[in-house]
């Protein structure tokens, strides 16, 4: 590859240093992931996934998903990298993905092996278990594959890793130019009392770190109010609703604090509320059409949303 020209952006890694012809968004790659389709489909109940990025990400994203050729979903890196979650800025990822003929199906991860925890990225430490049942929620609200990553349902946080302690390779070689992914790849914790959170009676290679210790899932099993448990919910409630997994998406407002979507299938239609703020918001009334509550945290209500509350609606259609 030829090098890359100064673009005003730092750059530490080899890999930013040239232009990807031949690495990258090759033109051979549809034809190739045409035969990778036709061998899955030979095995029966086989989906594909693809994980897209680089320059064209979006317009690859749908190529390699249109029609019933090619992969069955695709997720980029939207969210993964955001450093604040934002009502403009959920609207402006979804509405790429509409459901019109011939566009895939999306996929989204707000966490991942290479990104820094959602909840060290989005919120300040005091609000982290309010704004961890919000992202909970809103994800669950997403039109689209929604992957969890592992610990995502705990609410776990980055770990800040030593230099010492570091295995990612590319961490070493650029210390301290790129943000270390090893923070967001330690041990799942699984038991409090354990000194390495019941992951193993030996070194691991990673710490668990303190913070994510005291989220082990034996304690949120035992707490009805816990993350794991609501996430369990909200996933159950996901699955049992249609509007949710197959519905359209419209969004019915986005300002600097609040978002309002309606997912609507058939003859269901469930309206979600979305303050991504700290700061109390009124519900806009005239929005929302009668309706029974669904699911709601962090206090919110018909009338009031608290900091971070949201709720959902299944509407009388």
């Amino acid at each position: 590859n030829p090098p890359a020209p100064d673009d005003g952006r730092r750059k530490t890694r080899p890999f930013d240093f040239q232009l990807k012809i031949y690495n990258q968004s090759h033109p051979d790659i549809i034809g190739f992931i045409q035969r990778v389709r036709e061998l899955c489909d030979e095995y029966g109940a086989v989906f594909t996934v693809a994980e897209v990025g680089g320059d064209l990400a979006e317009t690859e994203m749908k190529a390699f998903t249109a029609g019933e050729q090619h992969l069955n979903s695709a997720y980029g890196f939207d969210f993964l990298y955001a450093d604040r979650l934002t009502p403009k800025f959920v609207e402006q990822a979804v509405s790429k993905w509409t459901d019109a003929p011939g566009i895939g199906w999306p996929s989204w991860a707000f966490e991942n092996h290479d990104a820094p925890r959602a909840l060290s990225r989005w919120c300040a430490p005091e609000h982290r278990d309010a704004f961890g049942r919000l992202k909970a929620m809103l994800f669950a609200s997403l039109r689209g594959n929604i992957i969890v990553y592992q610990g995502e349902e705990l609410g776990l946080t980055q770990v800040d890793i030593p230099f010492e302690q570091l295995q990612d390779p590319e961490a070493i070689a650029n210390w301290p130019l790129t943000l270390s992914r090893d923070g967001a790849r330690t041990p799942m914790p699984w038991i409090v009392q354990s000194g390495e959170g019941g992951f193993t009676v030996g070194v691991p290679w990673l710490p668990v770190g303190e913070d994510n210790l005291g989220r082990a899932v034996d304690r949120q099993e035992a707490d009805a109010d816990s993350l794991l448990n609501l996430t369990t919910a909200l996933l159950r409630m996901r699955r049992d609703h249609p509007a949710l997994r197959l519905g359209t998406f419209e969004v019915l407002h986005a300002d600097e604090c609040l978002l309002v979507i309606r997912r609507i299938y058939g003859q269901q239609s469930i309206a979600g509320v979305f303050n991504l703020s700290s700061s109390s918001v009124a519900l806009l009334q005239g929005l929302l059409r009668d309706g029974n509550q669904l699911a709601s945290v962090n206090g919110a209500n018909g009338e009031q949303l608290p900091p971070f509350g949201a709720l959902l609606i299944e509407e009388r259609i």
